[in-house]
């Protein structure tokens, strides 16, 4: 410290080495950036060093899931700052996240204040983003030539005026960003990162005899002219016999966004497994929660998309996850905030059913049993719990379906074709119903065996033709009857022979010829 005596060197950490101590993974679920802070500050510091009415955010929106990865509670906090325009810093006794502290300090140019310097930046505000919402399957852009809640500082405002002179107007082709889920989030980004351009427009620099903080918001009078000013960086000095300065560098006041704002500020990860804790998704779009292996503390995400190795609408594979799963977890860009599943993995506790040492098996099967194997040089199978089952086998060159219940098959045009044996075998009733007409064609013999009765019933004519002989053979009586009349015709003779006697009946006349 500047003005210490010989000798004696003085080095110090402001207390945010309190939130700074090691790296953390861990998730906030439906939280705020207020209720995060809070939380952090409130279990890292032991309720030391901040005050709650000092933890206001301007950003408000509540986060369905944001992960800490890897990263101090000072880093993660920083980032979260960074990423959403807030003040983040420590004012030498409390925390401050959200806002700037007010003050009555007012330093007069050449009296208070001496070395006054005045910076322009005058580069480019303009932003353009694009991104995409898998919601509405569509493809999200914004973009802003120059804030439009910039400071009114007189020099910030030369810069924001002649933003025309400085970059050409075109804003069609910007950036891509996975940081914004839908088109509302795009917007905000895009006027965010605007608003952070524009607070790095002027900086302010001095040497003030009054003390200033960081963070501290202040006026500097130059002649006729006052700034309103947010001091960025202080240097304090203690000199000899006590005497006290700083060097100061500032910005106007009225940023509508911190000089560091970053939208575009993320985590990196890694691809890593997970557990899948529900996969009920409410949108019906087939997604997961899933629970990191982070240890102790809250791991669990919001819903995230599983890739599919080929989807679209009407068409498609569907495979989602079980609760239990193992998962692979990767992440868009790396992006921590963006994580989707990869695919799965098996493990110690669930192993594949398919192993086989030559790697001849592949297959599905699903959690009630259901069954689709393959078997390399072997067959094929698909059954399920039930006793149903298609076996091709390719080993034998047969196909067997096999069910306990009913097969029913239902076409236009059914059409079989035998090259060799067919044989039907039905234990019980056989039933043919047909609706026009029946031809049958046998090229040799044909035998019908019946155990009991045979009963043929014919609506129209009933007509046989045979080309070689025609026997007809009783075991016991024989009946012809006719309800008109009876006919025997032949070209040749008409024999009739009986072992006993031969009866010709007749109620009226009858005729020999």
């Amino acid at each position: 410290v500047n003005g210490s005596p010989v000798g004696l060197h003085v080095k110090g950490i402001s207390h945010t080495i309190l939130l700074d101590d090691m790296k953390k993974s861990r998730t906030f679920l439906d939280r705020n950036l207020q209720e995060i802070a809070l939380n952090i500050f409130a279990e890292e510091t032991a309720g030391e060093f901040y005050q709650r009415d000092a933890i206001e955010p301007t950003y408000t929106k509540i986060f369905d899931y944001k992960p800490q990865y890897n990263e101090t509670s000072f880093d993660f906090l920083k980032r979260l700052s960074a990423r959403y325009g807030q003040w983040f810093y420590f004012d030498g006794m409390r925390m401050q996240f959200g806002q700037t502290k007010t003050s009555k300090v007012k330093l007069i140019n050449g009296a208070s204040l001496h070395e006054f310097g005045i910076e322009t930046n005058l580069v480019s505000h303009k932003t353009s983003f694009g991104g995409y919402d898998y919601n509405l399957a569509s493809n999200i852009n914004a973009s802003e030539a120059k804030t439009n809640t910039g400071s009114v500082d007189s020099f910030a405002k030369v810069v924001l005026d002649r933003q025309a002179s400085v970059s050409q107007p075109n804003l069609n082709v910007g950036a891509y960003t996975n940081q914004a889920q839908n088109a509302t989030d795009i917007t905000e980004l895009a006027k965010l990162q605007t608003a952070g351009r524009d607070a790095n427009s002027v900086f302010y620099t001095g040497i003030s005899y009054l003390p200033i903080g960081l963070g501290q918001v202040f006026t500097i009078q130059n002649q006729t002219v006052e700034h309103e000013l947010v001091a960025i960086e202080v240097i304090h000095h203690s000199q000899i016999h006590g005497n006290y300065k700083c060097e100061f560098k500032a910005i106007p006041a009225d940023v509508a966004a911190p000089h560091y704002t970053n939208v575009e500020k993320f985590r990196k990860a890694k691809s890593q497994s997970a557990k899948v804790y529900d996969n009920n998704d409410p949108e019906e779009l087939g997604r997961v929660k899933v629970e990191f292996y982070w240890g102790a503390g809250s791991t669990k995400s919001e819903w995230m998309r599983v890739v599919q190795s080929y989807s679209g609408e009407g068409r498609g594979v569907y495979n989602r996850p079980e609760i239990g799963d193992e998962v692979l977890i990767d992440f868009e860009g790396g992006n921590i905030d963006c994580p989707f599943v990869s695919g799965s993995h098996y493990n110690g506790k669930a192993k594949p059913e398919f192993f086989d040492s030559k790697n001849m098996i592949k297959g599905w099967k699903l959690r009630f049993g259901q069954l689709f194997k393959f078997v390399e040089k072997v067959g094929i199978w698909l059954s399920d719990p039930s006793g149903n089952e298609i076996h091709l086998d390719e080993e034998n060159k047969n196909v067997t379906i096999t069910t306990l219940g009913t097969l029913t098959l239902n076409c236009k045009n059914l059409v079989l074709n035998v090259d060799q044996n067919m044989s039907t075998n039905v234990n019980v009733n056989k039933t043919d119903i047909i609706g026009v007409n029946h031809s049958e064609n046998v090229g040799g013999l044909k035998t019908i065996g019946i155990g009991g009765d045979f009963n043929a019933i014919v609506e129209g004519k009933y007509l046989e033709h045979i080309k070689g002989n025609f026997e007809s053979t009783a075991e016991k009586d024989r009946h012809d009857n006719g309800k008109q009349s009876l006919n025997h015709n032949t070209g040749g003779d008409l024999n009739k022979n009986a072992q006993k006697e031969i009866q010709n009946n007749s109620g009226e006349q009858t005729r020999h010829n």
